[in-house]
This record gives C-alpha cells, structure tokens and sequence, in this order.
C-alpha cells in the first residue's frame, strides 16, 4: 500500500537535513570591515620592513682618494704651463679689395718649455698659419678666488707668438712669446718656473725615475680638444717604439702609443707620467672618424730635448744626409724594387759621387735604374725608413759604408736582372741638412692622423 506523506511534513524533512549538512562542511567566512580596520596595523610592521624599505644613499666623500688626489695635483701644478694656441691667416674680405681680414684655421695646445717663455707645440698645428697671427692663451691663477667659484679660480689672456724655429721631419715647433706680459711686468715667465717647474726641468734626466717607460704605467693627457681649454685625460701607456709620419713624409720613430683620450686641439700638448715627469708631445691618432679612438701618440721626450734644444742654440736643426734623393717606396714597388731604396740622383762633386754611386737616368732606350741601397754600416735597408733611422743618432762628417745592388739592364725591359753580388761604397761623408724657421713655398704633404 502506497503511503502519501503531506507537503508541509516533506519541506519539514528537507529542513532538518540541510541543518545536518552544515555539521560537516564549514562555509568560508569573510571578515568584516570593522575586523579589517582592527587587523589593519598589523600590517604597518610589514611595510616598513627594512627588506622593503628604499636603500639610504652613502655619505658623500669628505676627501679625495689617493689616487684621485695625486692626478689632481698633478693637472693643477701643470695647469699653467699648457697653452692653448689659436692660428689665423690672411685672407680678401672681397675679391676687389686690397684689405686683408683674418680667417681662423684651427686651435692646438702647447706648453712652456723655459723660464724665457719659449713654448714647445707641433709644426703641423701652425704650419699653414700665418706666422704672424699665433695667439697662445695662457691661464694664470688669481689672488683671490671668491668662495667655490672654480671658474673664476684662472684668468686669460692671450699673446701673440713668435715663431723661432722649427723641425718639419720630427714635427716640432718652437714658439716665443713676449718679454713683457699685458701689466708690462718682464720675466714674469721666471715665475712660473718657480712656482710649478718648466717642463723641460720636469723632463730632464735628473728627474727621470730609475725605471725606464714601460707598458701599462699611468699616462696624462692635458690639452685643449675641440677648443675646451685645459682638459686632463688620463690612460696608460699602450706601446713603445711606434712610428708615425712627419709633415714631410719622414718617419717618428720611438714614438710613445697612449689610450688616454687625444682629440682635435690636443696636438702640441704635454704627455706627462705619474711623478708629473714630461714623457712626450701629443701629436697624432689613429681613427676612422677623426676623434680618440684609444690609439694616440707622443713624440718622446729625448726627441723633443734634442730637437729644442739645437732650435734655441742656432734657430736650425742641424740633420746629417747622404745628400742623394730617391724614390719613395710604393712608387718603387711599381717598378718591382720590393727591397732597399731606390737612388734617383747624385750630385755631381758629392761624397757618394765620388765613391762611384749611381743614379737612375733616362735615355733614349728608356729609364736606366740607379743603385739600391740594401745596407748602411752592416744594417739592412728594406725601406726608407731604415734609412732614417740609420741616419739617427749620426753626425756631420760622419763616414759611413753602404752596400748597394746594381742594376744591369734597363726599366723598359721586360725583366731586371740585379746582380747577385752588392757593391760596398765606403768612407762616403754624411753632409748637413738645414732646417730653420724661414717660410718658403712647398709642397703640402697630408699628415694621416695628425690632431691639431
């Protein structure tokens, strides 16, 4: 029999089992915001957790490092010794008039060399110039500096320089400036001296440390690049015995390579070590875009002392020659001489005349090649350059022996036919070459590299 159970007592069933369901399954529970509000500080510890926190900047420095202290010292004594020097020349403010204006050509830098106010730059940096037109600008340090103003700490002036002699094939310059400065007190380059040391004292071998220039050791640049005046960079020494090319075309050698940073308008400048010892002349770079590329050079000191010193002695450099031209090498290379240099011509009544060298000639049947130099005093000759330096350290009047293949056909031929046997010239007297400060017209060679 079928049991019908009345509406109200089945929604009553329902009831009591839902109740039974919540004996075993706890619904979540959500604080209220009047809990929220009372846990809420419990968070404030959190958030100021010091794991969170932004880091405390350190204390600012109250001196410089060591190190930092000795490169300052350093720029700050030589600060006026280096120069910045501005060249002009000469040129028609209209092509229909006669009155001349001046055009700037460039800026480099420099340095006093002595206590008489010679200054010491490269010929490249004023070589086109007018002569006539060289302001050099020297900072001097005032009496009394207002509270950090650094900028008023020097003041400018400029004066204009007198050329006293140069050296193209070894890129040195000489420069004088005036007696007097602008207050028309005289010697007042004494002062300097006295106060930060000329740069040739700074050079010279009493004050050459025990240790000669080495690879890796501190190397400081101070010039003025791209016209800002006075500026230290600072690197070390990258390679020694480098080459680099003169105005002329003659090779530097021993040249200094340095990473400090060379740019435009450092030309001329001091190259100084870690003492504040003067090691060389900023002159030129290596770079595919014309500014530091980290591969500088400077003219030795030794170089520069030599150089200098025969310029203030006689106004001229004094250089030993065998008094004979020849072919520069890549164009003797096209006549397939790949060894020794090419003599074009001797001069009749010559040192190497009278031993019996030859130069080439031209006939009627073609060109008749001259005798190549393989060998000077037992070294090998490859290339012009060894011929330079051969020539280095040698004096006027010096005899030397150079041995020489001779060619015994002509450059029309098809082939040369040099003779297996060298032929010794001995006794040939080494002649003088001069080089002064006198301005003539010649023929401008490129300076690859060079930073004025």
């Amino acid at each position: 029999m079928h049991t019908t159970i009345p509406r109200w007592r089945a929604a009553l069933l329902l009831l009591f089992n839902a109740l039974a369901l919540t004996s075993t399954y706890q619904f979540p529970s959500f604080p209220s915001r009047r809990n929220i509000l009372k846990s809420s500080s419990a968070l404030i510890p959190l958030l100021s957790s010091p794991t969170l926190a932004l880091p405390t900047p350190p204390n600012p420095p109250t001196s410089l490092l060591p190190n930092e202290q000795l490169l300052s010292t350093i720029f700050t004594s030589s600060i006026p010794s280096v120069v910045n020097i501005d060249t002009y020349k000469n040129a028609d403010n209209s092509t229909n008039s006669l009155n001349m204006g001046e055009v700037a050509l460039g800026t480099g830098s420099g340095f006093i060399w002595d206590s008489k106010g010679h200054v010491v730059t490269n010929w490249h940096v004023i070589r086109k110039a007018d002569l006539k037109n060289v302001n050099v600008a020297i900072l001097t340090k005032k009496k009394y500096i207002p509270t950090n103003d650094r900028e008023s700490e020097y003041s400018r002036t400029v004066y204009k320089a007198k050329l006293v002699g140069y050296d193209e094939d070894k890129d040195i310059a000489v420069l004088k400036l005036p007696d007097y400065d602008s207050k028309g007190n005289k010697n007042y380059w004494e002062g300097i001296e006295r106060a930060h040391g000329s740069f040739s004292e700074l050079g010279s071998e009493n004050s050459i440390p025990p240790i000669p220039l080495s690879v890796g050791q501190t190397a400081l640049a101070i010039g003025n690049p791209f016209g800002l005046d006075h500026s230290l960079s600072v690197g070390v020494i990258s390679g020694l015995g480098r080459e680099v090319r003169s105005p002329s075309g003659r090779p530097i050698p021993n040249v200094i390579q340095t990473d400090a940073a060379i740019n435009p308008g450092n030309s001329g400048g001091p190259l100084l070590d870690s003492s504040g010892r003067l090691i060389g002349m900023n002159t030129a770079i290596f770079s595919t875009t014309g500014s530091s590329a980290g591969i500088g050079f400077a003219i030795p000191f030794d170089t520069l002392a030599y150089v200098v010193t025969m310029i203030l002695r006689s106004g001229k450099v004094i250089r030993p020659a065998l008094g004979i031209s020849y072919l520069e090498g890549s164009r003797a290379r096209v006549l397939g001489i790949t060894r020794g240099v090419l003599v074009l011509d001797v001069p009749a009544g010559s040192y190497c005349a009278k031993s019996g060298l030859k130069g080439t000639m031209r006939g009627a049947e073609g060109i008749t090649i001259g005798d190549i130099i393989v060998g000077f005093d037992g070294k090998e000759i490859d290339k012009e350059a060894d011929l330079f330096k051969a020539l280095e350290g040698r004096k006027v009047g010096d005899t030397v022996t150079l041995t020489v293949s001779r060619s015994t056909v002509s450059e029309r031929k098809d082939s040369q036919d040099f003779s297996t046997d060298n032929l010794a010239f001995k006794d040939i007297r080494l002649q003088t070459i001069l080089q002064g400060s006198d301005v003539v017209k010649r023929t401008e060679t490129k300076v690859a590299g060079a930073v004025n």
